[in-house]
């Protein structure tokens, strides 16, 4: 009798847990309402003109300014970023910039851009870039890579016109 007795409470807690916990969503959530509201009445994120993707393809060039371990402080206004692709939300391309070595250094990136305007590029094994349009033919960036020759930086660009 007294398994019997086990057996039932043991029944009774998983029948009881299963009924305290909350159902996982339907839907996937929603656009926050502040952002969707501001759509609908066409209030749209810097960079987007009517609600659509931004054609970010272009030259953009600007200012880099901020500090590497073991080099000090630096600043330049010869950072170039070239998105070369663009499918949807993702892009591609290449960069070009000068460390305190007075060296130009290549790279590659791909990024992603959301809705918002919020922009992320990853280009090396030990940071990211991320940072915002503030304007259809602006970008700011921030910067940050660990490591030994750690780095922290801002990069403010603006797209060259054709």
């Amino acid at each position: 009798m007294k398994k019997y007795g086990i057996i039932f409470l043991i029944l009774i807690s998983i029948v009881t847990c299963g009924c305290l916990s909350t159902a996982p969503p339907t839907q996937p959530a929603a656009l926050q309402p502040e952002v969707q509201s501001n759509l609908q009445q066409g209030n749209f994120p810097p960079g987007m003109s009517n609600g659509s993707i931004p054609n970010i393809i272009g030259r953009w060039t600007g200012l880099t300014t901020g500090h590497i371990q073991g080099s000090g402080f630096y600043s330049h206004n010869n950072a170039i970023f070239n998105i070369t692709e663009q499918q949807g939300y993702a892009f591609a391309g290449n960069k070009e910039y000068i460390r305190p070595d007075k060296k130009t250094y290549y790279e590659n990136f791909s990024g992603a851009i959301s809705p918002g305007g919020e922009m992320i590029f990853a280009d090396t094994t030990k940071g990211y870039s991320m940072g915002r349009m503030t304007g259809p033919d602006s970008i700011e960036l921030l910067t940050g890579q660990d490591g030994t020759d750690a780095r922290a930086f801002i990069q403010i660009f603006s797209r060259e016109k054709n």
